[in-house]
């Protein structure tokens, strides 16, 4: 991986990480009691600004393994399953185990993009939200483990 590459997803995974550590006690606070519709809104700006972090790193690695980005009106999608499949080096970006994971995100990223704030329900992200801690940790590891790879070669 080049250096400049490297620096970028070293970079998205500390951005990820201090979000992270801003929103933690929104996040602390809806394990005991269920968001308004203001702290809603909050938690689906930050589920948005989770994937997108992600989808920047997917980028990165994306257009330096294969030369380029998928373009058209399912570019989003392309891009996540194109990070399930091998590049050159045999190294997925993300091991099947993430697959409904990042997809359930990105499913998430689309419908907060397309929709007005009061029709933000906590029901439809709780789950993205209560297990954000498990995901990152799976996620970062899985980049970690490619990066790892793409050294060695």
């Amino acid at each position: 991986m080049k250096p400049e590459t490297l620096l970028k997803v070293e970079f998205e995974i500390s951005q990820i990480d201090d979000l992270l550590a801003d929103t933690m006690a929104l996040l602390k606070l809806v394990h005991h009691k269920k968001p308004d519709t203001i702290e809603s809104a909050a938690l689906g700006l930050f589920l948005h600004s989770f994937y997108s972090g992600i989808e920047n790193i997917m980028k990165f690695t994306v257009k330096e393994t294969r030369g380029k980005l998928p373009d058209g009106n399912k570019w989003h999608k392309e891009l996540l399953d194109l990070c399930f499949t091998k590049d050159d080096a045999q190294k997925e970006l993300f091991s099947e185990k993430l697959k409904i994971v990042l997809d359930d995100y990105l499913s998430f990223r689309h419908f907060i993009r397309n929709t007005y704030s009061f029709k933000i329900k906590w029901e439809r992200m709780a789950h993205l939200v209560l297990n954000i801690d498990m995901n990152w940790g799976n996620i970062k590891t899985d980049i970690n483990n490619y990066i790892e790879a793409h050294r060695q070669t």
